[in-house]
């Protein structure tokens, strides 16, 4: 098929069928970078543990910390970010109310590895103009609210004023698989569970003590060179050990707040935490789930596949020959690559969906056009 047949098809799929989308960080560039090398680094080299804490440092003030400006609506460095996530949600949210409830449900699971905050924020701007959107984060509790997998099984409807009628009101599952920035440990009753908080209380705990850490400008850039690099070069990495070195000490300091984050973090071993491993693989299960539905779809932008779990499971997934998955390529050429992760390259029911020519890139504006080109073409 060429771009318009497969533009077209999808239409149809995402007006019918159990709509589920995976969305990775490809969704909030440029507010915040890609990981790049990270994760590569972290898992394939030997570091001492303040070089690893450097690389944290460097990590939590390019990416983390900046969802605390998102809390502030009186900034707008985030706008055009955020405002791509709002069409997303409303072009969602406008398919959704023109389906029949008896027949596909008003429901749209989003599966996400991003920390960030973008789509509670845009979920909530449109939440003023639109009382019937319902945002199901897993959470339950009004003043200490918890998180737990059972709380995505739930269907909201709204009534007549005399019980006339009953409406189902278009829900969105906003599942977080690598966790999030707003996320803490907590106890009930000896048992650890998982709080939502969005004060933000320990972002901003952590970032008190990375800004303690001086790092110059030509630090920054070693980090940066370091970090960037396919090919470890020998001058550079001694450069990281004296950085490291010259500040062991609140480096070790700021790690040890930092390691309170609810987040999987981008190595193999990403910090032994019992309450978020037991959560990552509810997750993963839910997926596995949805997957194995009858009439499902499955929609990938901005995922890079590097998370050896989920990508594994979409592969044992590709049998369920009721399955249609549409992988985006931020640029011509990526599909070849996720061919080879998912080794699906005889399978008919993934499509993969690159630019054609003279298209730019697809990005998170592109994709919403070729998701929601009808809801938008007034715009």
């Amino acid at each position: 098929m060429n771009f318009k047949e497969i533009v077209k098809e999808l239409h149809t799929q995402i007006a019918e069928k159990n709509i589920n989308f995976l969305i990775g960080s490809g969704a909030s560039v440029p507010y915040f970078p890609t990981l790049g090398n990270i994760e590569k680094i972290l898992t394939e080299r030997e570091h001492s543990e303040s070089v690893r804490q450097l690389i944290y440092l460097h990590y939590f003030n390019e990416i983390l910390s900046k969802n605390i400006d998102l809390l502030d609506e009186a900034k707008d460095c985030e706008y055009y970010v955020t405002n791509n996530y709002r069409k997303f949600i409303r072009g969602l949210i406008n398919i959704m109310n023109y389906r029949n409830s008896r027949i596909s449900p008003k429901r749209a699971n989003i599966f996400t590895t991003n920390y960030d905050l973008f789509f509670e924020r845009a979920i909530d701007y449109e939440q003023r103009n639109n009382s019937s959107i319902i945002l199901n984060d897993g959470g339950n509790g009004y003043f200490f609210r918890t998180l737990s997998s059972e709380n995505f099984h739930k269907t909201v409807s709204r009534n007549g004023v005399f019980d006339n009628y009953q409406k189902e009101l278009p829900t969105i599952n906003l599942i977080k698989c690598h966790g999030s920035v707003n996320w803490n440990k907590s106890f009930i009753e000896n048992q650890e569970v998982i709080e939502i908080q969005n004060n933000l209380e320990l972002l901003r705990s952590i970032r008190n003590y990375a800004e303690k850490i001086e790092i110059k400008d030509a630090e920054k850039k070693v980090i940066q060179q370091y970090l960037s690099s396919d090919e470890l070069d020998k001058d550079v990495e001694l450069k990281m050990h004296e950085i490291a070195e010259l500040n062991y000490i609140s480096l070790e300091s700021f790690f040890n707040e930092y390691k309170k984050l609810m987040i999987i973090n981008p190595e193999k071993s990403k910090f032994k935490n019992t309450v978020m491993d037991e959560y990552y693989y509810s997750m993963l299960r839910l997926l596995s789930y949805e997957l194995e539905r009858d009439q499902t779809i499955l929609i990938v932008f901005g995922f890079s596949f590097a998370d050896e779990h989920i990508r594994n499971l979409i592969k044992r997934s590709i049998h369920n020959p009721y399955l249609r998955i549409y992988i985006f390529a931020y640029k011509r050429g990526q599909g070849k690559e996720f061919k080879r992760l998912l080794q699906c390259e005889n399978q008919k029911n993934i499509v993969i969906i690159e630019p054609a020519e003279n298209m730019p890139p697809i990005d998170l504006f592109q994709f919403n056009k070729i998701l929601f080109e009808e809801v938008f073409e007034d715009d």
